[in-house]
């Protein structure tokens, strides 16, 4: 079935995803939601295909969308180090900003730069883009970088102290926050990520997925971007 009921007799599609609000999480009734889930609910319902949506830690996903046929997932940055791995269908979404974020009261955080970030300790999730990017700035596991599959665990260290930022945009910094019944006014935006936000967020296909579907597909994201604007 697809995911408004209605009987295909096209390929089912294994979809698969993370918890990343604003764009695609579960909310409170166990529902797979978001900004993206429904870009990519409308695409995959008007063309007609038989699919499911599962949320599972980054890592996971992205090995499932490797290895796994006729496997989606989304909202993933096309990067040089991905490029090979997946089939792309882009842009899903606008180029997303994203930022350091500390507790309001930690007045003894000073920062000018990136490089200055390194003097303090970051939680990032496994296998994000600005997991991979903090890398390539040289920042080191287990020195200034605390990383964890648990998104949920990232925002818990946070506000208990236990690490110094998070690496979030300003929505879903705001729902995380208003997730864990907390308000944006007890963080401080410090500086922007930079080069991150220059990649794309698209939607990838398994290579072992038929060529045909992801082309069928690329199309209606192109109609769809057109018609409502890319968000």
């Amino acid at each position: 079935m697809s995911a408004d009921g209605i009987a295909s007799s096209k390929t089912e599609l294994s979809v698969v995803t993370e918890e990343w609000r604003p764009f695609n999480y579960t909310d409170e009734n166990g529902n797979l939601v978001g900004r993206s889930t429904v870009k990519v609910k409308a695409i995959l319902d008007g063309l007609g295909y038989q699919y499911q949506i599962h949320s599972y830690p980054w890592t996971r996903a992205m090995d499932m969308a490797k290895t796994d046929k006729n496997t989606l997932i989304y909202s993933i940055f096309r990067t040089a180090e991905r490029e090979p791995l997946y089939q792309w269908v882009c842009p899903l979404m606008a180029p997303v900003k994203v930022y350091l974020f500390h507790l309001k009261n930690r007045k003894d955080i000073k920062l000018s730069s990136l490089e200055d970030a390194k003097n303090y300790i970051t939680s990032v999730g496994r296998n994000a883009r600005s997991h991979e990017f903090l890398l390539e700035q040289g920042f080191v596991e287990g020195v200034n970088l605390d990383v964890t599959s648990d998104p949920s665990a990232e925002l818990r260290k946070f506000l208990a102290g236990r690490v110094d930022f998070l690496v979030q945009s300003e929505w879903e910094m705001f729902e995380s926050l208003k997730a864990g019944k907390r308000s944006i006014d007890d963080v401080t935006r410090s500086i922007e990520v930079t080069n991150i936000n220059e990649r794309q967020a698209c939607m990838a296909f398994s290579k072992n997925t038929d060529k045909h579907i992801v082309s069928e597909v690329q199309i209606a994201l192109d109609k769809y971007n057109k018609k409502h604007g890319l968000q």
